[in-house]
């Protein structure tokens, strides 16, 4: 990482929260669990051997149908119909899946995933493929996403030679993504779990955080480690570039969760792409010169670390350092450097995040394009330092269509909607006396469970012009996460530090309407044309606040 000044990170350094990641790696090396796993697999690789090397010269003169190295470029970026992770490159080529190792000589053969290369008994052809840590996805013509597990694949290479050699090849493809214990298989018997990517979607991404990744960081620097089973998401978006949609195993609701964009969800991206539930989105542009210009935004979010998960604790105290308890509010959209664009240079809206660490400071970035001189290649740098890298791949092609083309019809970056909206001139009902010159409820969205916790916050002005800013945080509730309810939990925060507050007015605020509670479970009502804001708890110090008309 570069100096503190000249990095990109979010997040402060606890040197402490380390010993938590360490005491994990121990349990995790060393507990009677590893050691039972340890032993079963063991005798498993000694039952599995001998059978393997049966089938081995068993399979001796059979053809397995393989593809020559230029018949498919391997990819250094994420495309819909390639995919690369930190241990293969995947393509789908005539409707089937094919893969080959990282590590293996350039000039070896493409072989196909699985017995056949399809997802399915009905070897229904394949469009899409996406991979990240041990999980892939690939889509099918009818629009279906199969998953599956890579951490059962085993080759052999050579450095030297262009032969490889697969060792062990255990491929599950499943359709039904659905898969919370205790609860799937009934709730599966009433509700379909099969995934579909959404109609006219621009990108499709996978994303596995586990033993890679092995942790994350919060925003206030508390380490949360996840060695063991980590987290899935599945991102999408939209057919107009402002929507980002995402899909957990745990989630019957599939893709109705959603990331609020960047920009307050205004950012028109061409392209996302992801990797350890870190997601990337990028757009391109030609400024009132016709240059190309640029811009990428990253964001570390799922549905753990954005605190939306009722199953896990999370607090909104910057004091609280109990190991394991997320604080939120998550990071936020960076805004990440434009790649500067001199002489021939240009980019395509071929991007990619890797995974090449522990926590989310170890991911790369790259776009794919030309440099100065027209060479191709890609432009590459870690995900929170400033400096982007060119490496040249001049064996790659690059077609002409990828590039962005002369006749843009617009000048500058496009917008999609506003989706935000202020309402001024609020109302509160409350049994005590209002005291209060103004009430403002600003950046409000209504998107059911769209994930509007990082800017939404309730504004009072007090009479001698102090203005209290609290945060309105929604997270899911416990009915969304088998798709019966698309209701979120709503908090109102009072920020410690207005109790470090010695003016009378403030004190007098916060003990009138909130009984000096740092927290409060609300009830927020969306109509069409009023919102409202109430306590849940129905007691003495019950408030409500009402909002009818919005000032954007």
């Amino acid at each position: 990482m570069l100096d503190e000044k000249e990095s990109l990170r979010p997040y402060p350094i606890d040197p402490i929260q380390d010993r938590v990641v360490r005491k994990i790696l121990r349990i995790k090396e060393k507990g009677p669990v590893s050691r039972t796993i340890g032993f079963f697999s063991n005798i498993s690789q000694r039952v599995t051997y001998p059978i393997s090397e049966y089938i081995k010269e068993k399979s001796k003169g059979k053809t397995f149908e393989k593809k020559e190295a230029n018949e498919i470029i391997f990819p250094l970026v994420c495309t819909p119909i390639d995919a690369i992770d930190s241990k293969y490159f995947y393509a789908i080529r005539d409707g089937k899946i094919w893969f080959k190792p990282i590590a293996a000589h350039q000039d070896s053969r493409w072989r196909l995933l699985g017995k056949n290369g399809y997802a399915n008994k009905k070897k229904t052809p394949l469009i899409s493929v996406s991979a990240d840590g041990n999980n892939i996805i690939v889509v099918d013509q009818n629009r279906v996403i199969h998953y599956a597990k890579t951490n059962r694949i085993i080759c052999k290479v050579s450095f030297i030679r262009p032969q490889w050699g697969i060792i062990q090849l255990r491929i599950s493809w499943r359709e039904k993504w659905f898969g919370m214990e205790g609860v799937s298989l009934i709730v599966n018997l009433f509700k379909d779990p099969v995934l579909h990517m959404p109609p006219n979607a621009r990108s499709i991404a996978v994303s596995h955080k586990g033993p890679d990744t092995m942790y994350y960081t919060d925003m206030n620097g508390k380490k949360h480690p996840d060695p063991y089973v980590g987290v899935t998401s599945i991102y999408t978006l939209n057919d107009d570039g402002t929507r980002i949609f995402f899909a957990d195993p745990w989630l019957h609701n599939q893709f109705q969760n959603e990331l609020t964009g960047p920009e307050e969800g205004q950012f028109k991206a061409e392209t996302l792409a992801a990797s350890g539930s870190t997601v990337m989105l990028f757009q391109r542009a030609r400024n009132e010169f016709g240059q190309e210009i640029n811009k990428i935004y990253t964001r570390f979010g799922d549905f753990d670390s954005i605190g939306a998960n009722p199953a896990l604790r999370a607090t909104y105290n910057k004091n609280n350092k109990i190991p394991m308890i997320r604080y939120i509010p998550s990071e936020d959209w960076i805004r990440q450097p434009s790649i500067i664009l001199d002489g021939r240079a240009r980019l395509t809206r071929n991007i990619a995040v890797l995974q090449i660490g522990w926590g989310q400071n170890n991911r790369q970035l790259r776009v794919q394009g030309q440099d100065i001189n027209g060479r191709n290649g890609y432009y590459f740098k870690n995900i929170y330092d400033m400096i982007w890298t060119f490496e040249i791949t001049n064996n790659i092609l690059i077609e002409e269509e990828e590039f962005l083309s002369n006749s843009i019809p617009h000048i500058g970056f496009e917008q999609g909607p506003q989706i935000i909206e202020n309402y001024t001139n609020g109302i509160l009902k409350s049994r005590t006396k209002n005291k209060l010159l103004e009430i403002t409820l600003e950046n409000f969205s209504r998107r059911g469970l769209n994930e509007r916790g990082l800017h939404t916050k309730l504004v009072l002005t007090l009479e001698n012009g102090f203005q209290l800013s609290l945060p309105l945080y929604a997270r899911r509730g416990w009915k969304s996460l088998i798709g019966i309810s698309g209701d979120n939990i709503w908090k109102l925060i009072i920020p410690n530090e207005y109790y470090d507050e010695e003016d009378e007015q403030i004190r007098e605020i916060l003990h009138r309407i909130f009984k000096n509670k740092r927290r409060h479970p609300v009830n927020v009502y969306e109509r069409a044309d009023e919102i409202r804001i109430t306590n849940v708890f129905s007691n003495f110090n019950k408030f409500e606040f009402t909002f009818s008309n919005k000032l954007h």
